[in-house]
């Protein structure tokens, strides 16, 4: 078993695992980036950032956990998301915490108080090279599988892809929208447990699955694309591997059911795969949202 002492102790290695689980402790051990001024690059140190997050929750007497926390490598060449500092190592030991630099994180914060047999609520939190996103909502326990159905608790720092939203975001600005959520959070809960309920009742037969597995694929294809002509500037919910591996297991859920599955079981289909240690951390949440937004054009799960 791995306790929470041996993973305080554990040297990180991304050469080996390009994502890797860690505790806020060790996160606030990493190396500090600065800007010119000595002040933190992006207004904020993750560390601080979740503990600004979870010291809201405690204020307002919710039960709060770091329920995961993931750092991962990326491809960027000029800001990676994590960087090893050689002459810090000299000082600390070879891949000690402290001698990494981690730009790219993610975390779930868990509150408890309205937790059911199912579902539990989460702040999930990306921080990285192109600014902080935040958002709000039920989690499925056994999976960690995130629901954002209630789309607009969402916020982001930096503007995104086809959002129409072009003004900067700072850091309080995040924080006090994150307030307004816990304020409200039994209402929020409670609406998307409702809207969960009504997705668990549509049926949604082979034929139906199939059709909308190509709407998808084709919204990918138009997404990515570099024919003007049909080309669509907007987050998509899936990427071609995503596809893949989301008509794989509605098939086999499609199987077993004998045909027909819920379109709570296709939303699960595709928040399996939206976990930072098996995507793109920055795409994590936008995608989340655009499935949310095509499944309720097919379903009117608003009504």
């Amino acid at each position: 078993m791995v306790t929470e002492t041996t993973l305080e102790n554990k040297l990180f290695d991304f050469d080996k695992a390009k994502v890797q689980t860690l505790t806020l402790d060790q996160l606030e051990r990493t190396h500090k980036e600065n800007d010119v001024y000595g002040n933190p690059l992006r207004g904020i140190y993750h560390f601080q950032l979740l503990q600004t997050l979870i010291n809201e929750c405690n204020t307002l007497g919710y039960n709060v956990e770091v329920y995961d926390l993931f750092a991962a490598q990326n491809k960027d060449r000029n800001t990676p998301g994590v960087v090893l500092l050689p002459q810090v190592e000299a000082q600390y030991g070879q891949r000690a915490v402290e001698a990494h630099i981690l730009r790219r994180v993610f975390a779930n914060i868990r509150i408890t108080d309205f937790d059911d047999e199912e579902k539990t609520t989460n702040l999930a939190v990306a921080f990285h090279q192109k600014g902080v996103q935040v958002g709000f909502g039920n989690m499925v326990k056994i999976c960690h599988n995130q629901t954002m159905l209630c789309a607009d608790k969402y916020i982001a720092t930096y503007s995104e892809k086809g959002n129409g939203r072009g003004e900067t975001v700072t850091i309080p600005q995040v924080i006090d929208v994150v307030k307004s959520w816990l304020l409200d959070a039994r209402h929020i809960i409670v609406t998307e447990r409702e809207k969960i309920e009504r997705m668990k009742s549509i049926e949604v037969g082979v034929q139906q699955m199939l059709l909308i597995i190509g709407m998808l694929t084709a919204i990918r294809v138009k997404c990515d694309t570099n024919i003007t002509s049909i080309k669509e500037h907007r987050v998509y919910p899936l990427n071609q591997a995503q596809i893949s591996r989301f008509t794989e297991s509605l098939m086999v859920k499609s199987q077993e059911l004998g045909g027909s599955i819920s379109a709570w079981d296709l939303y699960n289909a595709a928040t399996d795969l939206y976990k930072a240690d098996s995507m793109d951390i920055p795409a994590l949440m936008p995608q989340n949202r655009a499935m949310v937004r095509f499944l309720d054009e097919q379903f009117n799960l608003n009504i």
